[in-house]
């Protein structure tokens, strides 16, 4: 039997960048997916998700377990043989919070298959099957950031540009407060609003419309420009700075999209923010697709971070603090 794990991840900055072009900077949780697997001759899963115990066998459709089949075509398509195992998933990173679940699920996935095969993937290929199969097979509008962040599992700083990607590990020495709102958003509304905005696909004489385009564009694009900011600040070790780069996309949220597309509006998460800066944090903002998801507060090394954690707990969001501590 073998036994592969990978963490969830929090969105530092650039939200959206990966899809839409720009850059990103991500952070790994402790929180993870966990995958045992064993050689077998058919193919069977049992998941623990929350509690609830999901069961799966090749030929039986999958429902929530859709990821396991698009994980095997998509391996079975590069090795040219379908892998069989008996799998066992679980872990404690919760799914639907905003913190990369199924990315993390998939990654897991490839992980202990490959290493059932004696195969030894690099993380970026990993990634590439991992996005290959949840975008593309399972039909999951996702981008890379998820799975290059899950698999790579170290602060990075992304940038895309269309097909093309480049990452760079950077040093991270962060204390953060994480909160994650009980009643999920609608993920799939939110990606369909700003995606049909960034493209541009509203009628040219509807200005209400075109107004809305200028802004998803600009507050993406500013998110972009924040994340290649945060990248300087974790280089000189500028928490400060990082944390203005978090607020500045905060702001950007909250002028640009709350106020333009219904689909983002939460006001929740404003209230998260606000709770998160008056216990002291250096910068304080949404993480993940937007909406009232998932929330981070940027505190100073020492123990502050209890008081985000506090203050997000008030609110009755489920919370934690996570963290970071890397040198490249």
């Amino acid at each position: 039997m073998v036994r592969r794990r990978a963490p969830g991840r929090l969105c530092l900055l650039g939200e959206h960048c990966d899809w839409a072009g720009g850059a990103s900077l991500v952070v790994p949780m402790d929180q993870g997916v966990e995958v045992e697997a064993e050689p077998s001759e058919a193919l069977s899963v049992v998941a623990v998700l929350e509690g609830e115990e999901l069961t799966w066998r090749e030929g039986e459709p999958p429902g929530r377990l859709f990821l396991v089949p698009a994980v095997v075509a998509e391996l079975a398509e590069r090795w040219g043989t379908p892998p069989r195992a008996s799998i066992r998933m679980g872990g404690d990173l919760r799914p639907g919070r905003g913190f990369s679940s199924s990315a993390a699920a998939a990654v897991a996935l490839v992980r202990a298959f490959a290493a059932l095969y004696d195969r030894h993937p690099a993380p970026d290929e990993v990634a590439d099957i991992a996005w290959q199969a949840e975008h593309v097979r399972a039909g999951v509008n996702c981008g890379r950031l998820d799975p290059l962040a899950c698999a790579h599992a170290l602060p990075l700083f992304l940038a895309f540009d269309g097909d093309a990607f480049s990452f760079e590990p950077l040093p991270a020495r962060l204390d953060l407060a994480v909160g994650a709102f009980r009643r999920p958003r609608d993920t799939h509304a939110i990606l369909a609003a700003l995606g049909r905005h960034q493209r541009g696909e509203v009628p040219l004489r509807d200005f209400e419309a075109v107004r809305r385009v200028g802004a998803v564009r600009g507050a993406i694009e500013g998110f972009g420009v924040q994340a290649r900011r945060g990248r300087e600040a974790l280089l000189e070790g500028d928490l400060p700075a990082l944390g203005r780069a978090m607020n500045t996309c905060q702001d950007l949220y909250e002028e640009e999209l709350m106020d333009t597309l219904p689909e983002l509006r939460a006001p929740g998460l404003v209230r998260a923010v606000r709770a998160l800066r008056a216990a002291g944090a250096l910068g304080a903002k949404f993480s993940g697709a937007g909406g009232d998801g998932s929330v981070l507060g940027l505190f100073r090394p020492g123990g502050e971070v209890r008081d985000g954690v506090v203050a997000l707990d008030a609110l009755g969001l489920e919370t934690q603090s996570v963290e970071v501590w890397c040198s490249v």
